[in-house]
């Protein structure tokens, strides 16, 4: 007697764009931004390619709506921290970058995401207004220009401290000059300067 044919099963992802961008975000922090392709995202998810377009438009849009889940990461690590030092957040920053070195350097590649996305300039504009608020909370008075020049300095200071960490060169300092600091110690001394 011959088996009844099973039908084909309809395949249900359940939340499809979630699920993409769990796959974009574990590519990226196994493999880097270069590893990330809309092919390589949806064969990692398990659907076809054209699978994603509905949700996200392209590669661009993808890329974006993880960025923006990196802000709000990011925003969600400082909020509890802004009544703290400047310092207190900046190491905050720094150690976000180290935990998701992936993700931190996606959100600052102008060149793979769409910057004008609302969703991601309103989610960049909420961690802006962070370090604003941290230039606020400095002692002694400043003007407009002379806050916009600080936050300039602080900012450049994080963020290069990050990438570095992100890079290991900061650890590569260490070896070299770091009389038994961990990595932890350099950063905070550095952000206290």
């Amino acid at each position: 007697m011959a088996q009844p044919v099973q039908p084909k099963k309809a395949y249900h992802h359940g939340d499809l764009p979630i699920a993409l961008l769990r796959s974009a975000r574990a590519i990226l922090e196994e493999q880097g931004i270069t590893a990330l392709g809309l092919r390589a995202i949806t064969r990692h998810t398990g659907v076809s390619q054209t699978a994603a377009i509905p949700h996200f438009g392209n590669l661009t849009g993808l890329l974006s709506a993880l960025a923006t889940i990196g802000y709000e990461e990011l925003a969600a690590t400082l909020t509890p921290l802004l009544n703290k030092e400047p310092h207190v957040v900046g190491v905050a920053y720094v150690q976000f970058a180290m935990q998701h070195p992936g993700l931190f350097t996606l959100m600052f590649r102008s060149d793979v995401i769409d910057r004008k996305d609302p969703h991601l300039a309103a989610a960049a504009a909420k961690t802006s207004a962070m370090l604003t608020q941290c230039v606020g909370n400095l002692k002694g008075k400043h003007s407009a220009h002379t806050r916009a020049g600080a936050r300039a300095a602080l900012w450049a200071k994080v963020h290069g401290l990050a990438v570095l960490a992100i890079d290991g060169l900061l650890e590569a300092l260490l070896t070299r000059e770091g009389e038994g600091m961990t990595l932890d110690a350099l950063i905070e001394d550095a952000l206290r300067l």
